[in-house]
């Protein structure tokens, strides 16, 4: 895989203005070119079709993931392309990335397209997800949204964002959903370690989490919050309460 080439183009469809309206929403170190996310998903699904990338390209897609915003979510893409070759490897590959994070953006896609599924396919148990979310209670808020991200990955929503599209040329389909019905004891472990965190960003993760719970498994959510000491924040139990009503009706 040639990663340089990948950045050239990517370079090549990226305009001033675009990068001035990126930046009014996206704040990182890595810097924004201003290519059109409509272009990262095209030139995505371009570079898997053309360049059949592989666990083996690791340092090419780390390299790729640690130059500007939009090559990082296209690396972020390829890799969530190639979970289904070795979960194990796309995870610690994943998981060496969560330090380079600094964006909701990006940690949004890491969390949803490659820790979450790369997990949930080594059959690893719910405890482990709490290991791994405890390891990094003191991490930068981007690598705690990335964490509770995860939980998107563990239940049946359509994938959305530019980052999707080398998925959607590997399986030749634009609707695609990680699960068929909700790994619920998963999502209830990470909702579980992240509940009181201050972070606004991760609260805002966290409630999108809880949405796609409530809506695939009410049962379920409501099962958890009767389990949770001292109840919810305020901010999540505006959510749960619809699972609530649901169960009741």
């Amino acid at each position: 895989m040639d990663e340089s080439l990948i950045s050239e183009t990517l370079e090549a469809l990226s305009s001033s203005d675009t990068a001035r309206k990126a930046a009014r929403n996206l704040n990182t170190l890595k810097g924004i070119r201003g290519t059109p996310q409509a272009e990262i998903a095209r030139v995505g699904a371009a570079v898997w079709r053309d360049q059949k990338p592989s666990l083996t390209s690791e340092d090419a897609l780390t390299r790729l993931f640690m130059s500007a915003w939009e090559d990082g979510m296209l690396a972020v893409g390829l890799l969530a392309a190639l979970v289904p070759d070795g979960p194990t490897e796309a995870l610690d590959i994943g998981l060496d990335w969560l330090a380079r994070l600094d964006d909701n953006l990006t940690a949004d896609a890491l969390g949803w397209l490659v820790l979450g599924p790369a997990f949930a396919a080594t059959g690893a148990e719910p405890e482990r997800l709490r290991e791994l979310a405890l390891a990094h209670k003191g991490s930068h808020p981007a690598v705690r949204r990335a964490l509770v991200s995860m939980g998107l990955a563990f239940l049946p929503l359509p994938l959305e964002g530019c980052a999707v599209a080398p998925l959607r040329a590997r399986h030749g389909d634009d609707a695609i959903a990680f699960v068929e019905e909700p790994l619920s004891p998963l999502v209830g472990a990470l909702a579980h370690a992240f509940l009181r965190d201050e972070s606004p960003n991760v609260r805002k993760a966290l409630r999108r989490v809880l949405k796609g719970w409530v809506k695939t498994d009410p049962a379920a959510v409501v099962a958890w919050e009767a389990e949770v000491r001292g109840g919810l924040p305020k901010l999540l139990s505006e959510v749960t309460h619809k699972a609530r009503n649901k169960v009741k009706a």
